[in-house]
């Protein structure tokens, strides 16, 4: 989806402007991507729980594997998306990087298009009527084209 620069809600302050640049990243495979980084994330989580009940010795085969296991699944998700390409707006990965949650960005963004979309149909609307009230005004002002302007509506949608 494209738009013209807007405006999107950053924070009740201040507001960012909303283009369109976006950043390469990896897609295509997303799915797969998500599992795995969904794993990558258990994994973590494991390998913390590993090393917080760390024991000495007899633990440090375990940590090893959990690290070994972490290297593979990085190597995996790296593979994986390296034949693949998306875009994300610079926006979503400014948010990310800024710890805030992408779907406040996402939510933002919707309510904006909706309350741009409803100015639209407003505005669609308004000229609609526009166009009725000319016709009809030019029809009592020129009744010899009456025809003429009832064809022109009809041609554009009118009535």
């Amino acid at each position: 989806m494209h738009l013209s620069p807007t405006t999107l809600p950053h924070n009740h302050h201040h507001t960012k402007t909303m283009a369109p640049p976006t950043v390469p990243v990896p897609g295509g495979n997303l799915p797969s991507i998500e599992r795995e980084t969904q794993r990558i994330i258990q994994t973590l989580f494991e390998l913390q729980v590993k090393v917080h009940g760390f024991e000495g010795p007899e633990s440090t085969d375990i940590v090893a594997d959990s690290i070994k296991d972490l290297v593979a699944q990085f190597q995996h998700i790296n593979n994986t998306s390296a034949a693949t390409t998306a875009t994300l707006p610079r926006e979503v990965i400014q948010y990310v990087e800024d710890g805030r949650n992408p779907d406040i960005y996402t939510r933002e963004f919707v309510e904006l298009v909706s309350k741009s979309n409803q100015q639209m149909n407003g505005k669609r609307r308004a000229f609609r009527r526009f166009r009725d009230v000319l016709a009809e005004q030019m029809v009592v002002g020129f009744p010899e084209l009456k025809e003429e302007v009832e064809k022109i509506v009809d041609n554009i949608g009118g009535r």
